[in-house]
């Protein structure tokens, strides 16, 4: 019975992992001739269960980028056995702190709302969280863990420029900060990193989106976008006419142009890069037409960078 059921769950993992290939191939056939030419690049995905991080489609379609996925949950990276794209994929199933060692992990009844955070459930969060969250988190088992530091994790790959996600409840901005502290700190280009928007956050210590902010900011970073979500989904009914408090946000940070390392072209190409998943073509086009080093490197390898800006002009219209 087992193999039969693992049959169908690779049957089903793999009829989604390519239903979403051929929707991201679709979006990025303009861009195939960058694709086939870009640097190597390290995409970083912490936390990285049940699927792939579909929003950065030109990542996955490059075949020089390393996709690192990082989940202390092995059973949730079993997408890897229907890997349909042109990334190399590496998994690491360690969990991340900002120090590494032993450290307290907080197990909950979901496995994705575990943490190396405990989770609390305070009055204010039970008024905005009446249906079934205590069920998530609730019994939560403390369990000792050996964590690593994701420089060190990284350190064993061949260096190259590095974009990272980061969905780790509450410790986040930890494992970057040992990121930013690190020899590797100048490879960073761009960050997605989820952030809590409640006055008295979920997890206990967590920083809010302006901690977050504040610390990137002063390490060269700026706010591009937050994608900003409920705490609790609204009804088809009454979507239109109620709204929901803002519980938490994927926020993207990118390297500063102005401070990123002017002598290294693959950094700004791979900035470039990260516009262009993101969907910031104003900034991608921008970022061309401002940077003759980049258009000269482009053009170099067969790029037809004139066409490139048209196709950036013609997504800046329509999006």
């Amino acid at each position: 019975m087992s193999t039969f059921l693992n049959g169908r769950l690779g049957r089903a993992l793999n009829s989604h992992a390519q239903k979403w290939r051929r929707t991201y191939q679709a979006r990025s056939w303009e861009f195939r001739g960058l694709q086939l030419e870009f640097p190597r690049t390290i995409c970083v995905d912490v936390g990285a269960s049940y699927f792939a991080h579909t929003s950065w489609w030109f990542f996955l379609g490059v075949s020089r980028t390393t996709w690192l996925a990082i989940d202390p949950n092995a059973e949730n990276l079993n997408y890897a056995e229907s890997w349909p794209w042109r990334a190399q994929l590496k998994l690491e199933t360690s969990c991340l702190s900002e120090f590494g060692g032993l450290s307290t992990f907080y197990k909950t009844n979901v496995d994705s709302g575990s943490s190396l955070l405990r989770p609390v459930i305070d009055t204010s969060s039970t008024l905005h969280h009446r249906h079934g969250k205590i069920d998530y988190f609730h019994p939560v088992q403390e369990i000792q863990i050996e964590t690593k530091r994701i420089s060190d994790v990284l350190a064993e790959l061949n260096p190259g420029p590095i974009i990272i996600k980061l969905d780790t409840q509450g410790s986040e901005l930890s494992i970057i900060r040992d990121l930013l502290q690190s020899p590797l700190s100048h490879l960073l280009i761009g960050i997605e990193v989820e952030c809590s928007l409640l006055a008295n956050p979920t997890y206990e210590n967590s920083p809010r989106l302006w901690e977050v902010a504040h610390s990137l900011e002063e390490s060269g970073f700026e706010l591009l976008n937050l994608d900003v979500f409920p705490s609790r989904q609204p009804s088809t009914k009454y979507r239109a006419r109620s709204r929901n408090i803002s519980s938490e946000c994927d926020a993207i940070f990118a390297r500063r142009r102005d401070v990123i390392a002017s002598p290294n072209i693959e950094l700004r190409e791979v900035l470039l890069g990260f516009y262009l998943t993101n969907a910031f073509y104003h900034e991608a086009l921008t970022l061309i037409v401002d940077d003759s080093e980049v258009q000269s490197d482009l053009a170099s390898k067969g790029i037809d960078v004139s066409n490139l800006q048209k196709v950036l002009k013609r997504r800046c219209k329509t999006n």
